[in-house]
């Protein structure tokens, strides 16, 4: 089990058979919203960083790559295990991020309204991810509408 503690600085890993833990002091600031891909490696977002990284668990070290936009806050990520690769949520930018693990690059997806806050990515089986426009209230979207947001790359 893995835990990200943003204002503590660090991440957790919980064994669950003999409930011991192990802090992991991390080389940024806000990790937030972990997620692990096919190798078992937690990928972290760095909330006040603008950053995301990969604690590689073979190695222990971290790896880190600044989002590919000058100010941002990324609130959480998923990993797309399957197809490598990492989803980011930005929230300055009005856009979701993609990065893929193997060739190491990025990807901007645009959000098809201005004010978007997103909060998660979820996936179906063939890739297709889900995001919501998550403001509260509403009003603050462009159009007054929190949204439901499907993305399907190519």
């Amino acid at each position: 089990v893995w835990v990200a503690r943003l204002y503590a600085g660090d991440i957790v890993r919980i064994d669950p058979a003999s409930g011991e833990t192990q802090v992991i002091p991390a080389p940024f600031t806000g990790p937030r919203r972990l997620r692990c891909d096919a190798a078992g490696n937690p990928w972290i977002s760095g909330f006040s960083s603008g950053l995301i990284a990969r604690y590689d668990v073979s190695q222990h070290r971290f790896d880190t790559w600044p989002l590919p936009v000058v100010s941002e806050t990324p609130y959480a990520l998923n990993v797309d295990r399957p197809r490598g690769i990492v989803w980011v949520n930005g929230n300055q930018s009005d856009s979701l991020y993609t990065f893929d693990i193997a060739s190491e690059t990025w990807a901007n997806i645009p959000m098809p309204r201005r004010v978007t806050f997103t909060r998660d990515v979820e996936f179906e089986p063939d890739g297709t991810a889900y995001t919501a426009i998550a403001h509260f209230p509403g009003w603050h979207v462009e159009d007054g509408q929190s949204t439901l947001i499907r993305v399907q790359r190519p």
